[in-house]
């Protein structure tokens, strides 16, 4: 019988490392290296939220979010997650998606921080916060897919004279300097493809097995998004993949972090100088457009495409869903609760619905799933107004804070019913938000002409009209809008 060997004597001065150990302290460094992903990937798309629409808006991302972006940790990224939920808020109530998205995750990250910080473990902070914040953000976006598939199950999305899908289809090839010209079949199988593909996103996602191969899906479906202007909104939801992929798959790539972050930099600096420049020489077209999206591939693709790889490549198991502490459980309600509000008649923007082709106006509604209607308990979306004659003055003293949102170009898009051609039917609650919105913003002289309940009015300045320009509770001014419901461009163009 062979006598056992004795165990080899570790060398002196050697640390005492056990496996446990060594795992802990691989789990903790994939903890910072997947924090340094994160930030660097949200910061980067508040800038793009501005970099083809206002390049020179940029700048004040910038201020706020260099210091996060070069040095990424909780003390940098703190400040600037509250200014990113700020500039969210303020865009309220008719922010974009990946707006409303960003200010519903920041609220999510901001509970999951105090969490960590008033109830301390044997990790760092980091990766409390992260481990905290993985459940309520992760669900609070698939809520949003939830609500992005059953949005788009209307007649108008599957016409293809009407469907989002070919107007997007056509901006992404007229942006790129093509001409769009699509059969009516090319329209429906992109509809069609939408559709499944997000929905097929959501239940990948959801499923903690089957989540490698979502993250790898999302990733290529908004990769294909992206030229069509929508790479601000691909930034927005591929950081917050980031948050659900398993933590040894970061402390993996900890290697190659430093030049993958290096190339991300550099290529987000490429893209910020193209906007500022072109802004400057007031330069535009196609050859900036495709620099910018290449910039963009770069940029994000540096991170991600490694980020993809390995988590494809990883057996490390994908975590499941946490369902504590409960209390933060109440930001994806509220992301749910907000995505209903179309079917409640609360409002028709700013609840993911956009470039869906959904009506849910005047009692009626084109859902193709039946008693959508009957949900309408707010009644507000019933009570429309004809909008036939609209002069805005050519010039206006605006107020300070609308000059810092964007000026003209920010109160276009919170009230973009105003710029179509008339007649235009709206909710009337919508026409006295707007004016309201005016009349804040600076603007006088509004010439208006409106029927409402059977009744013809020309007012030569809304904004001092007694009825139009009445208050409105607070909640109704800041938290609700409505997209227009008919106008010269017809019932189900495809609107913002």
């Amino acid at each position: 019988m062979n006598s056992p060997q004795p165990t080899p004597a570790a060398p002196a001065g050697a640390p005492d490392v056990h496996p446990a150990d060594s795992r802990q302290g691989r789990h903790t460094a994939g903890a910072d290296v997947q924090l340094r992903w994160f930030v660097t990937l949200w910061v980067m798309a508040l800038a793009f939220h501005y970099s083809d629409s206002e390049p020179l808006a940029v700048l004040p991302v910038l201020v706020v979010g260099l210091p996060a972006l070069l040095y990424p940790s909780v003390a940098t990224f703190l400040p600037f997650l509250a200014a990113d939920a700020l500039v969210a808020a303020l865009h309220l109530p008719a922010a974009s998606n990946h707006l409303v998205l960003s200010l519903l995750v920041a609220v999510a990250l901001g509970g999951a921080a105090l969490h960590a910080f008033w109830r301390p473990g044997p990790e760092p902070f980091a990766a409390r916060w992260l481990d905290t914040s993985r459940s309520p953000v992760g669900l609070v976006l698939l809520v949003v897919y939830a609500f992005t598939v059953f949005h788009k199950l209307n007649t108008a999305f599957f016409d293809p004279a009407t469907s989002c899908a070919g107007t997007l289809l056509g901006q992404l090839v007229s942006l790129s300097g093509g001409t769009p010209a699509f059969p009516p079949a090319v329209v429906s199988a992109a509809a069609a493809g939408t559709v499944t593909v997000e929905a097929a996103i959501l239940v990948l996602l959801a499923v903690p097995a089957w989540r490698r191969w979502g993250v790898a899906l999302g990733v290529g479906f908004h990769a294909v998004l992206a030229p069509a202007s929508f790479f601000d909104f691909a930034t927005v939801v591929v950081a917050l993949y980031v948050l659900l992929v398993p933590r040894e798959v970061f402390a993996g790539l900890a290697g190659r972090e430093a030049r993958l972050r290096g190339v991300a930099l550099a290529a987000f600096g490429g893209h910020v100088f193209v906007g500022l420049v072109t802004a400057a020489l007031g330069v535009s077209g196609p050859a900036v457009h495709l620099l910018l999206v290449g910039t963009w591939y770069v940029a994000v693709g540096a991170l991600m495409l490694p980020l993809v790889l390995a988590g494809l490549a990883t057996r490390a198991p994908w975590l499941r869903w946490r369902w504590r502490p409960a209390v933060l459980l109440l930001v994806p309600l509220v992301a749910f609760a907000n995505g209903m509000t179309p079917y409640l008649g609360l409002k028709t923007v700013a609840n993911y619905s956009m470039f869906s082709n959904l009506h849910t106006e005047q009692g009626t509604t084109n859902h193709l799933v039946p008693g959508t209607a009957a949900l309408d308990v707010a009644g507000f979306a019933r009570d429309t107004v004809t909008v036939t004659a609209l002069r805005l003055p050519d010039r206006a003293m605006l107020s300070p804070l609308t000059t810092v949102l964007g000026g003209a170009s920010y109160v276009r898009r919170a009230a973009r019913w105003s710029s179509e051609p008339a007649p235009v039917v709206v909710p009337y609650r919508e026409l006295r938000r707007t004016v309201l919105l005016w009349r804040d913003a600076g603007i006088r002289g509004v010439a208006l002409t409106y029927t409402h309940a059977g009744d013809t009015r020309s007012v030569a300045d809304a904004t001092a009209d007694p009825e139009l320009a009445a208050p409105l509770p607070w909640w109704e001014r800041h938290l609700l809008a409505f997209r227009a419901v008919d106008s010269g461009d017809g019932p189900d163009r495809c609107r913002w």
